[in-house]
Parts: C-alpha cells; structure tokens; sequence
C-alpha cells in the first residue's frame, strides 16, 4: 500500500477522547473535504473523502460530538476517478444549518468562514494537531522518501493554508503554503519535520514504516555514491600508471647507459607492470621497497630524462603522452 494509503487507514482508527479535539477535527474535515449548499432553503453540508473508513470516522463524530444524523453515500468511478469516493452528508430540517455555525464554518451572520474557525486558530496545541489529521484525512498526501519526499495538505484557500501553517508553526514543525497551478497547498519536505507532523497525528506505525523506507533508500544511495567515488578513483589510478609507464619508456631511451641502476631498475618495474599500482611495484622490486621509495625513484629517473632533453634539445618524457593517457 502507497504510504498516503497507509497513514490514512491508521490516523482513520486514532482514538481521540477529549471533546474539543474532535470537534476540531470535524471542523477542518468539513472545511476541506466538504462544502456548503443551499437546497430548497435549507443549509446543505457534503463531505467528499476517498477512504471509506475516514467517512465512517466522521459521520460518528458528527453524530456523537454534535448530535446530527449524518447520510453516508458510495459515490461510484467516473471521469478521471479511478476509485469510489465516500460521501458523508448533513441535510435533515435545520441540522445543516446548526452543524456549520457549531463546527464554525459560518460566522454569527451566515456568511462562509474563508480560513478555519476561531476555535481551531486560537485552540490548544491537541486542536492544531487534530485540525492537521482532519486535513490529511480530508486532503493529505505523503511521498515515498527520496530527492522529492513531501508530506502535502490541498487546501480548500489560502486564508485556510496560512492558518495551517499557523498551526503546525504552533507545533514547532516548519510548513509552507505554496500556490501551484492556482491551487493552495501546505507543504513539509524535511524528512525530520514530516516525521515529528506523523507523530503528532498519532500515524505511529506508518511513521516506523516511513523512517525504514528513509534509511534503506539513503542507505542504498550512500552505497552506490561510494561506490561510484570508488570506481573513478580506480580509473584515474590506472590512467596515471599507463602515463608513467609511457614517460619511463621515453626516459631510458633518452638517458640510454647513463641511467643509475637503481633508477633504471624502477623503470623497468613500471615498464613491466604498468597496470600496477605504486605499492605493488614496490613489494615486487629485490630487496622490497616502499611506495614511496619506488614513486621516488621513478620521479628522479623522469626529471633527469627531461633535463637531458632539454639540453638537447628532443622532446621530452610528456612529448609522448597520448589524449587517453592524461588526466
């Protein structure tokens, strides 16, 4: 199950006691995820969501915080909707009309409250974080981690993205509200933050899931970035061999007999074993030498070759580097 999938199902079975939680909660479902109509009259209230158990939680809450007979509705695929879609709707007598002034979507003169009601704005902190599980719930996405991991809230406003914001600000957790394509939405990207949001909400086990999915992508990506650093290291260590092999071969003509033994033997090493690296040429030279004991001797055999060259006037060692063979 895709990890929006799975932090709904588990924020849709949180169990919240404390009255005004919940009413926060249904207050921020309802002004995400619904609408108000006017029908014969009469104060329409519809909220739409994609999960049916997210549904059920709020047709309970309506009824048992607020003491209003809510319809539940299957609403079947059409159009670019894949999936059915769950509709809870309040529409008997007055009911519509009293849930939108109690869960403060109108005000005291029937006009729509544009951002989240006063009670969710300046409520406790367990409002804030009721107020963002209704909202997930109503409109919430989580992205697998990675490069682009966001945990996102589509909101029905700007004026309801900043109380959002507001509200996780509250909650020491760092959002953004963001217009993308003249649709508002509030989003977290910090894999830290999105955590703490998923605590908060009570997801508990999706935040296990989530983290776990976290390390073993970093981890992988760790992996294959060492690995990559390792292979380049390889490549530019053997490009270097070949090139030297290649100067210690125009060296000992250059220097012919006049080469020192022991500069000569170095060279010769290298000659024989250009795809060797500096300590393996050193374990095969009689007695053994150091790394750098045979980088030295083979740096001295070079410049005294380019030295003489230069007296002579011929090219000298790097002359006969070829494009491959330099760095």
């Amino acid at each position: 199950m895709a990890m929006t999938g799975v932090v709904k199902d588990e924020l849709s079975r949180v169990t919240v006691i404390k009255p005004c939680c919940r009413k926060a909660e249904v207050s921020t479902l309802l002004r995400f995820a619904g609408g108000l109509h006017l029908s014969e009259g009469r104060v329409v209230i519809e909220a739409e969501l994609d999960t049916g158990a997210a549904a059920r939680r709020l047709r309970a809450s309506i009824t048992e915080v607020f003491g209003h007979p809510a319809d539940f509705l299957v609403l079947a695929p059409s159009g670019l909707r894949k999936g059915n879609r769950y509709l809870v709707r309040v529409d008997k007598g007055q009911a519509g009309e009293t849930l939108a002034r109690q869960a403060g979507l109108i005000d005291n003169h029937g006009r729509p409250v544009r951002g989240l009601p006063r009670q969710v704005v300046s409520g406790a902190i367990c409002d804030c974080e009721a107020a963002w599980r209704g909202a997930f719930l109503a409109h919430g996405s989580l992205t697998e981690p990675g490069r682009s991991m966001a945990l996102e809230i589509t909101c029905p406003g700007s004026e309801a993205a900043l109380a959002l914001v507001g509200a996780a600000r509250r909650m020491k957790i760092h959002a953004k509200a963001r217009d993308v394509r003249g649709v508002d939405r509030v989003v977290i990207r910090d894999g830290e933050a999105i955590a703490a949001m998923l605590t908060r909400l009570g997801a508990h086990q999706a935040v296990l899931a989530w983290e776990e999915r976290r390390m073993r992508r970093e981890v992988r990506a760790t992996a294959n970035r060492l690995a990559n650093f390792d292979d380049a290291n390889l490549r530019r260590s053997a490009r270097a061999a070949v090139a030297a092999g290649a100067r210690v071969e125009r060296a000992l003509e250059i220097l012919g007999q006049d080469a020192p033994q022991h500069l000569t033997m170095a060279g010769e090493l290298r000659m024989a074993h250009r795809q060797a690296s500096l300590e393996e040429l050193g374990q095969l030279a009689d007695p053994p030498l150091t790394k750098d004991a045979i980088a030295g001797r083979i740096r001295r055999l070079l410049a005294m070759a380019d030295r003489r060259a230069g007296e002579q006037g011929i090219p000298s060692t790097e002359a006969f580097l070829t494009v491959d063979m330099l760095p």
